[in-house]
């Protein structure tokens, strides 16, 4: 099957919500244009497509003025009719997992998109209750007490690792300044977690660049200017004006900062940030 479900990270969704997944009906090359395009649904509802690129760790779908919609369509109907081979070259998706959608178009096609979804996403293997061997019954009272207790016993050290470990101490370190560049002001919120050794295990990085030019600010997301400013994620709050950036620095690999928690909270103090210790409610 040419078809595949994949993981979705794309700035049009908010910030820390549930993972999106979106059903791939297939990716081909025209051979006209030699453009590359793949045809998606989010609920088998609505049908959307978009020029399709690659990189390293996934797929980029994002809309161009030279997307050929009779292309797309000519494609959608071919897989219904079973002939999609014949005519179009196939992109293979195997080794891709996820996809991060820029922009993108919505097909006004009369097709049957469950019909789409049952051509091309492979189904997982069911197995039916006949094909499960049967086991004897057995049992016994203190093996059953004994696993009881071990698997109580393991996960409240799993919820609770600070019995053993000692719970891990949060700051978080905030900077404000106007941009020399852009009509903003920015504003850093660098998110700092020491263990019980106070040594740094996490450094997450959520900068907002609220415009105070309005107009400006449409220009800035729509003319792609955003993408000089691009950090792991990022996202646009229309509502309030503001470009968000987060970033995850890897305090493990190319790491050049302090690690103790006194050192690297005075760095940042020198760097004008205010740190201020997170005390969490329980």
């Amino acid at each position: 099957m040419i078809g595949k479900i994949l993981k979705v990270s794309d700035y049009k969704f908010v910030y820390g919500q549930d993972t999106v997944y979106i059903n791939v009906f297939g990716a081909f090359k025209s051979r006209r244009s030699g453009n590359r395009y793949i045809v998606y649904s989010y609920d088998n509802k609505k049908l959307y497509c978009g020029s399709l690129f690659t990189k390293s760790d996934g797929l980029v779908i994002m809309t161009s003025k030279d997307d050929s919609f009779d292309d797309v369509k000519e494609f959608v109907n071919s897989i219904i009719d079973d002939t999609v081979d014949d005519k179009f070259e196939v992109v293979s998706l195997d080794k891709y997992s996820s996809a991060e959608i820029i922009d993108q178009h919505e097909i006004n096609i009369d097709v049957d998109i469950q019909k789409l979804y049952d051509k091309t996403i492979p189904k997982p293997e069911v197995r039916t209750k006949s094909d499960i061997p049967k086991r004897k019954k057995t049992f016994s009272i203190p093996v059953f007490v004994m696993f009881f207790l071990i698997i109580s016993v393991t996960v409240f050290l799993f919820i609770n690792p600070e019995v053993i470990v000692g719970e891990n101490e949060k700051y978080i370190c905030t900077y404000g300044y106007n941009h020399d560049k852009l009509p903003a002001q920015v504003v850093d919120n660098v998110n700092l977690e020491f263990n019980n050794k106070k040594e740094i295990v996490s450094i997450k990085i959520a900068t907002n660049y609220i415009f105070n030019d309005h107009s400006y600010y449409a220009e800035f997301r729509d003319e792609g200017y955003f993408s000089q400013y691009k950090g792991d994620s990022y996202q646009f709050d229309d509502e309030n004006y503001t470009y968000k950036v987060f970033t995850k620095v890897d305090t493990k690999v190319d790491y050049f900062m302090p690690k103790e928690e006194k050192e690297l909270i005075d760095y940042y103090k020198k760097q004008n940030y205010t740190c201020t210790l997170v005390k969490e409610s329980k």
